[in-house]
């Protein structure tokens, strides 16, 4: 089942192409061509509560290693220097936290549920199929180099994991109100809890660099949580928010 919305993603993007093509060589007489290539990227961010709502006092987070490696083609349009660009990559979101709560709810196992009050830690690691399509203008009327791209992605989940540890030290009070002590470290795993379809807005700069590079930082920003809807042990909801760093390779147009 996680591989539908990738399978109509993927259809659906066929057919945008194709309508696409058949309207540019029709309206510019083969003036312009396809542009396609390779690209590689680095992401930086987290998984976080929209609008940064109920963040711990002391709260700390890195990013894990989170490339993304892939293809991607532009379509030119009719105006100068302006296209469809639509990518399909594999890429990785993850980062680990650090943080101190108070009577934040976690569930261990069904014996073991309640109020945590204390240091924890969480690891995210979320691995995606994903299909950017933006639209691409030029920044300047001069050809200098210089483009704005902007649109949404679309992301299929093909693993992810999401664990960490309540540190020994913390209190536990259970629903009826008992409290005990974290006699030791204790992992927790809601890995099987994820959803597996992302979706966002994606939008950056890019820099043409001679005839075949181009590099450009964008930010995405996820519509979609990690967890479904409703989901009472997570609350609030994460969402993606990464920023990326990359360089796109011209193999042909």
């Amino acid at each position: 089942m996680k591989f539908i919305y990738l399978w109509v993603a993927l259809f659906s993007v066929t057919f945008f192409t194709s309508s696409l093509q058949a309207q540019t060589n029709e309206e510019q007489n083969n003036e312009k061509s396809l542009v396609w290539g390779g690209r590689f990227s680095i992401n930086f961010g987290a998984s976080v509560p929209l609008y940064f709502q109920d963040i711990p006092k002391r709260y700390s987070w890195s990013t894990t290693f989170n490339p993304s490696v892939g293809a991607y083609v532009e379509i030119p349009l009719k105006e100068d220097r302006k296209s469809v660009h639509i990518e399909l990559i594999y890429t990785r979101k993850g980062n680990s936290t650090e943080a101190t709560v108070e009577n934040r709810y976690f569930k261990v196992s069904d014996n073991y549920q309640g109020y945590v009050t204390g240091d924890v830690q969480t690891n995210i690691s979320l691995n995606y199929i994903e299909i950017p399509i933006q639209f691409k203008t030029n920044l300047s009327k001069k050809d200098n180099g210089w483009y704005a791209i902007a649109g949404l992605y679309l992301a299929a989940m093909v693993s992810g994991t999401f664990d960490g540890i309540l540190y020994a030290g913390g209190t536990l009070e259970d629903i009826v109100g008992s409290s005990t002590e974290i006699g030791r470290d204790t992992p927790y795993d809601y890995s099987s809890d994820l959803v597996n379809f992302d979706w966002g807005a994606q939008f950056g700069i890019q820099k043409e660099i001679g005839n075949h590079f181009t590099v450009d930082t964008q930010i995405a920003w996820g519509f979609n949580g990690i967890f479904p809807r409703g989901y009472d042990t997570v609350d609030p909801n994460l969402f993606n928010l990464y920023g990326k760093i990359g360089v796109l390779y011209k193999i042909g147009k």
